[in-house]
């Protein structure tokens, strides 16, 4: 079975491909939820150390403790985060600056320039700013405070965030949890696809076998255990199997009985007939004077055409009623096949016969006498033989009938092309619950072997 064309495996990779395309979206949802929770927390952080250090500063700048406050700069840029950060005053000299080499120089001249120029009224509102750029990779924020206890004094807090090792590592968390996911989805599939193989994808080939079993003659079908809906396919298919067979059964029956009467009737009316008809021909044959030569003759060949007539009538009548089955057993009416053969179609017969009266009742006893029938008339007819042997034993709780003859092989037909007479063997087959096997032998010359095996137990 193809592997994509198993429910199982469809039902599987229906679930790995939902699941995946749920974590892809929930890597997509995390991510952008991430990134804008960074970017908050990182607002919030900026906004909290700068207003602290704004207040530090001031502090200090009053105490005149320059080295104190140069000291907290230095806390402050060890910020994984922070990229650029100063203190100047309003005439824009910078005072304290996390690269020294910006120290007492014009705050136009550092990298931080088009920041102050943009929020440079924050000295005249003493309000502090906090803004992204455009792309939200730089955080700026610029707190105002006084340097001394006049309100001229006024210097600020500028300090520059990059938000890019933040963001990256968000984006890993996300990456690393959309791994831990989709790990959790690979064991949960390969999970459904055990319990799949236990509860459905095994039961279905069970039934599978079943039916091919059934199909094929091998004996009544299994029932499937369980209270599944599998099971009640199986119960059902065995319940239906069990009336076709039993239709069958039927079938066959009014057939034989029908054969049976027809032979009869035959027998008892068309060949006594027959008969009588010849011995008035001979009669009249006697009667005509040998002057009369040429009607004599006629007369002669009437009798021989009625006496083959006779013969033929009696043919069939036995073909279609065998009554030594029941009057002489099953022995006499495979010898009666085998004669049959040897006159018809010019053959050497023999027959090994083992007594099986008692294994089987009378109508399995008539179905087997026209298994051998068919087996034998089909080898002469198809695969033209010098030999043909017949064997019937008991084997291993079975009644083993073995046809073997030097023809050619058997060749199955077509479909669509099976004749009648095997459409009536699978038949009674399947009535008698038997296998037909066919198989060769080589040696000098290659035989054709037909087995066919009725369980002792067949009703």
């Amino acid at each position: 079975m193809n592997f994509f064309h198993s429910i199982q495996s469809r039902i599987t990779l229906s679930v790995l491909l939902f699941g995946l395309m749920m974590i892809l979206f929930n890597n997509w949802r995390n991510k952008d939820w991430l990134t804008q929770h960074q970017i908050e927390r990182m607002t919030q952080e900026a906004a909290d150390t700068g207003s602290r250090l704004a207040g530090l500063l001031q502090h200090l700048s009053r105490k005149q403790q320059e080295r104190a406050a140069e000291l907290e700069m230095s806390y402050v840029s060890l910020s994984p985060d922070m990229d650029l950060g100063l203190v100047c005053n309003k005439e824009g000299l910078v005072t304290c600056a996390t690269h020294m080499q910006w120290y007492h120089m014009n705050v136009l001249q550092t990298p931080l320039a088009e920041d102050w120029r943009r929020h440079i009224n924050v000295l005249s509102t003493m309000e502090p700013a906090v803004e992204w750029d455009a792309s939200q990779k730089n955080l700026l924020v610029m707190v105002p405070f006084f340097e001394t206890y006049e309100t001229t004094s006024r210097a600020a807090v500028l300090i520059r965030y990059d938000s890019t090792l933040a963001l990256q590592l968000v984006r890993q968390e996300a990456w690393h949890e959309s791994l831990r996911q989709a790990g959790v989805l690979l064991g949960s599939c390969m999970l459904l696809w055990f319990v799949l193989d236990e509860l459905v994808t095994r039961r279905v080939r069970k039934v599978m076998d079943i039916l091919r079993d059934a199909t094929n003659g091998k004996g009544p079908p299994e029932v499937l255990q369980g209270n599944d809906e599998l099971s009640m396919i199986s119960r059902e298919f065995s319940g239906t199997m069990e009336k076709l067979r039993m239709a069958e059964n039927m079938v066959l029956e009014a057939a034989e009985q029908e054969r049976r009467k027809i032979g009869k009737d035959v027998h008892d009316d068309l060949c006594q007939r027959l008969s009588a008809t010849k011995m008035k021909a001979e009669v009249v044959r006697g009667m005509i004077k040998d002057s009369e030569g040429k009607t004599a003759r006629l007369a002669g060949q009437v009798a021989e055409e009625l006496s083959e007539s006779t013969v033929i009538a009696r043919s069939m009548a036995w073909g279609l009623a065998p009554v030594s089955i029941e009057k002489h057993g099953l022995k006499d009416a495979l010898e009666n096949i085998i004669r049959f053969a040897e006159k018809s179609y010019n053959v050497s017969c023999s027959l090994d016969y083992t007594d099986v009266s008692g294994s089987l009742t009378n109508s399995a006893r008539e179905l087997l006498f026209r298994i051998a029938q068919e087996l034998v008339v089909n080898a002469c007819k198809h695969s033209k033989p010098q030999v043909v042997s017949i064997t019937l034993r008991t084997e291993d709780a079975h009644v083993v009938l073995s046809v073997i003859h030097d023809g050619t092989p058997f060749s199955e037909p077509t479909e669509g092309r099976h004749g009648m007479g095997l459409h009536l063997l699978g038949q009674r087959l399947r009535t008698l619950s038997a296998t037909l096997e066919r198989t060769s032998e080589a040696g000098t010359r290659d035989f054709q072997i037909a087995i066919v095996r009725i369980p002792l137990n067949n009703p």
